[in-house]
C-alpha cells in the first residue's frame, strides 16, 4: 500500500485508515486517565502529537523522519485538526468499549501555527478514577 509518487515509497493513505484515528486517539485519553495519580481536572492533547502518534503504531515511523514522509505526516496532520474542530465544535466526545461508556467535555486549550490543543474533562470534573461526587 505505498504511493507510487514518492522517492521513498511513502504508505498510501485510505479513507479507512483516516476513519481510524479516533480509536487512537480515545487510547490516548484512557492512558492518560489510567497514568495519572493526582487529581488533575483537565487532559491536554494536541492534534500534531495525536497524529505522530497515529503514525508511530500504523506504520513505525517517528517523528523525526517528517521531513522524509512529508506528505504522509501533512495528510494525517490535517485529517487530525478536521477531527478536533468537529469534537470543539460539538463540545463533547462520548465513545462505547468493553469497559462501557466513556464521555468527556472538549475545550481549545490553545492553537500555536495550526496545530491545536484540546483539553479533555471527565464528567465527574476530575480525573480521579476512584473519585466518587458527594450526592446533595
Amino acid at each position: 500500500m505505498y504511493s507510487e509518487d514518492s522517492t521513498f515509497r511513502e504508505p498510501k493513505v485510505t479513507t479507512s485508515i483516516l476513519a481510524s484515528i479516533p480509536d487512537c486517539m480515545h487510547r490516548m485519553l484512557q492512558e492518560n486517565v489510567q497514568r495519572t495519580t493526582e487529581r488533575r481536572t483537565s487532559i491536554l492533547i494536541s492534534s500534531n502529537n495525536l497524529a505522530n502518534r497515529f503514525i508511530l503504531e500504523r506504520w513505525g515511523i517517528r517523528s523525526s523522519q517528517r521531513r522524509r514522509f512529508k506528505n504522509l505526516f501533512g495528510t494525517i496532520r490535517k485529517q487530525c485538526r478536521a477531527l478536533f474542530r468537529n469534537y470543539l465544535t460539538r463540545g463533547k466526545i462520548i465513545w462505547k468499549d468493553q469497559t462501557g461508556e466513556n464521555s468527556f467535555g472538549v475545550f481549545q486549550f490553545d492553537e500555536v501555527r495550526g496545530n491545536l490543543i484540546l483539553g479533555f474533562i471527565p464528567p465527574s470534573g476530575y480525573l480521579d478514577r476512584n473519585y466518587v461526587p458527594d450526592e446533595t
